[in-house]
């Protein structure tokens, strides 16, 4: 069997340069971790984050009151907003057909930009009642607060990017991230959620007084 050496090598520097190939806590925290300015990027990564956000967020504010976005390292990348439109509110949320990074590279692991104007957005928008917009802000809003810098190392591996991102009352968006929780901790659950907040009006069984309870006992937890 004839091994090719180049196209290996060319797809082991695609996989290292991934850029959702982050990070395992040694010590996993309970808060999140103040995200880096994505304008502070270079090269590939640069163009990437300038490319998948604009549309990723496709029909959400500027201004975010409270929106949710996941980066997987291989399967395609989702987000919602909690919006308020003509005094009604609604959660907007947007998922790829495929993962965008992945799809700006050929079989060959060279990089064509184009191939990404493949991707297609899916957009469910389902509107909510009061209690859930109030009490999903006040979650977002609490998360902010408790954003911090972690003071232990950190190690590559891939997994999931998830960021959380409000608005503050001096108009400062605010957005913490966390990488693939350990499983039962406060922020394993907070994802849970909000991945079930990202199902609704596409689930049946996603009923919003069940959420309301959650999202109550996590805040009630992340204050201890």
């Amino acid at each position: 069997m004839t091994i090719n050496i180049s196209k290996m090598l060319k797809h082991m520097i695609l996989i290292l340069t991934l850029p959702m190939t982050t990070f395992l806590y040694f010590e996993q925290k309970e808060h999140l971790e103040p995200a880096k300015d994505f304008s502070q990027y270079e090269g590939v990564l640069k163009e990437y984050y300038d490319n998948v956000f604009p549309l990723l967020y496709s029909g959400f504010s500027e201004m975010p009151y409270a929106r949710y976005t996941s980066m997987p390292s291989f399967s395609a990348e989702y987000a919602f907003s909690v919006e308020k439109i003509n005094e009604k509110n609604y959660i907007i949320s947007n998922k790829f057909s495929e993962n965008f990074w992945y799809a700006g590279y050929d079989e060959k692991g060279n990089m064509d930009n184009k191939k990404r104007n493949t991707v297609k957005i899916t957009t469910v928008k389902t509107e909510i009642n009061d209690d859930l917009y109030l009490i999903i802000g006040e979650l977002f809003g609490l998360l902010a607060k408790q954003t911090k810098v972690y003071e232990k190392n950190r190690t590559g591996l891939d997994g999931v990017t998830y960021y959380f991102t409000t608005t503050d009352k001096n108009c400062e968006i605010k957005t913490g991230e966390t990488w693939s929780p350990s499983e039962e901790s406060l922020l394993e659950r907070l994802v849970k959620i909000c991945d079930e907040l990202h199902s609704i009006g596409v689930a049946d069984n996603i009923d919003q007084a069940e959420r309301i309870k959650e999202i109550t006992i996590l805040i009630n937890d992340l204050k201890e």
